[in-house]
């Protein structure tokens, strides 16, 4: 690949932040004007010292969307790679995303193994990545995730930053608005990485979805012509009444869309089950959970 790539890494004083980096840097070093930048947090002192990683401080917390932002703005690339601080690589990951570039996809998002530290791990890891899961083909996708996500510099000149004042669901505001431009949002499964994030129990899982429920349902509504916005979405207290069948609903529509769910982890069914009514319940919040 001739053009220079970033590799934007939100972090808000993770700590496995230098086992992503080890992972990252290792990779960085096969390639040709490639470069890290991190953003966000690092009391612990945790991202080392090296002449190919940048941090930048923000000096207090900040959204993700405001932290890639200021990557974007730290960098001159041609390509900008964005991770997650919680995400560890798999060896090709990078050499994949730059195949996928190549390849003339210019959003790509890349796969999430299938896997957990133990039962709630690995079903947050499902509910809420079905549609980026490794082991599914390549393909067109609705909208993307950043926390693996590829973007041309030139998609950004045409659409603009990520919108700073969106929380939680900001890449898929991103990824939306790159769809209406005429930019297709790819997946490229080879690219993937393990989520070793930190919900391992129903209180942690719960509190995210809900989470997401009630960012989610603002942005569908935001976007109801690009995304999936079933007019129930504007009754926020029959969302709550129809919680139970609008979960049921949904569950059974990823394990239809995705079987390998239902035929490799039968047992997540009733947390997935959950995560759905927990996500209806954030949904029919008029402030958002916790």
């Amino acid at each position: 690949m001739s053009e220079s790539t970033s590799i934007i890494i939100p972090s808000l004083n993770s700590p496995v932040i230098q086992q992503v980096l080890a992972v990252v840097l290792k990779q960085v070093r096969e390639q040709e004007e490639c470069d890290i930048i991190v953003v966000g947090r690092d009391e612990a002192g945790l991202v080392p010292e090296d002449e190919q990683i940048s941090f930048v401080d923000t000096g207090e917390p900040v959204l993700a969307a405001v932290a890639r932002n200021r990557g974007i703005a730290s960098s001159e690339a041609g390509v900008f790679i964005f991770l997650d601080s919680d995400c560890i690589p798999e060896p090709h990951w990078l050499r994949e995303h730059m195949a996928a570039q190549d390849a003339g996809h210019r959003v790509v998002s890349g796969g999430i193994l299938p896997a957990g530290d133990g039962y709630w791990h690995l079903v947050y890891n499902l509910t809420l990545f079905h549609e980026v899961l490794s082991v599914l083909p390549p393909g067109p996708r609705d909208f993307l995730a950043t926390f693996n996500l590829s973007v041309h510099r030139s998609v950004i000149e045409s659409v603009g930053l990520m919108d700073g004042e969106v929380n939680r669901v900001e890449d898929v505001d991103w990824t939306t608005r790159m769809r209406i431009a005429g930019i297709q949002p790819f997946f490229w499964p080879r690219a993937s990485v393990y989520h070793d994030h930190n919900r391992h129990g129903l209180p942690e899982v719960w509190q995210d979805c809900a989470y997401s429920g009630f960012h989610m349902r603002r942005l569908r509504l935001r976007h109801s012509g690009w995304l999936q916005a079933p007019g129930i979405l504007h009754h926020r207290r029959l969302v709550l009444l129809l919680s139970p069948l609008i979960a049921a609903w949904a569950s059974l529509r990823i394990l239809i869309r995705k079987p390998v769910i239902l035929f490799r982890f039968p047992l997540t069914i009733p947390g997935i089950y959950l995560t759905k009514i927990a996500w209806c319940w954030g949904a029919s919040r008029a402030e958002a959970p916790g």
